[in-house]
């Protein structure tokens, strides 16, 4: 496919802010590109992230927001990149993105000590809604969804840290455990559909 790798350096983190609508539109036609689907209703393609203000509060080496993702990137093996790029959840597309029984206990949770929030779900979806987030499209044809989830270590880091994944070697704490993976064929297509909705209501 010729289109691929998706990599627009104009849709990388440091230069989101100014990314054209034209830069935008191509990251949409990526996500919703048939071939793409057909690879990931495969389980070729996985959808990771790596979320907003992985800075130094977030990761143990202190690196700043861009350096932390680059290295983030720089930890991926087994699996190829076939698109990068960066986007910025609305409140809306957020609280898609996470429906389930997930978020119904996050809002069951209070926030960290010393927060104005009202729960987890709120300080969370703060976050999540606070900076720019980075898609990987990764593949692999022997199963991208298992051999990336392997790279990213347990959510709960406080109680489970695995030091030879991403969490477990650069996270400080669950507030913000810096990746997301998707855990089903099916949620990569929900996924997919849902970043590409979300650009496409800021345009």
């Amino acid at each position: 496919m010729e289109t691929l790798p998706f990599n627009n350096q104009a849709l990388s983190r440091e230069d989101y802010a100014h990314s054209s609508k034209e830069d935008l539109l191509e990251a949409v036609h990526i996500l919703r590109h048939p071939y793409i689907r057909e690879l990931a209703e495969k389980g070729q393609i996985s959808l990771a992230m790596i979320r907003p203000n992985v800075g130094p509060e977030a990761n143990l080496q202190g690196l700043d927001d861009n350096e932390a993702a680059a290295s983030i990137e720089e930890q991926i093996s087994g699996l190829g990149i076939v698109a990068r790029f960066s986007f910025r959840f609305t409140d809306e597309s957020i609280e898609q993105f996470y429906e389930g029984p997930s978020k119904e206990n996050m809002k069951k949770e209070p926030p960290r000590e010393g927060t104005n929030f009202d729960s987890t779900w709120s300080e969370f979806k703060d976050l999540m809604t606070s900076g720019p987030s980075t898609v990987l499209l990764l593949h692999n044809p022997s199963g991208a969804i298992p051999r990336w989830r392997d790279h990213l270590g347990h959510w709960n880091i406080e109680k489970t840290r695995d030091p030879s994944t991403i969490r477990g070697r650069m996270g400080v704490d669950n507030y913000n455990n810096l990746v997301h993976g998707s855990d089903a064929p099916e949620s990569v297509l929900r996924e997919m559909n849902l970043v590409a909705n979300c650009i496409e209501s800021q345009l």
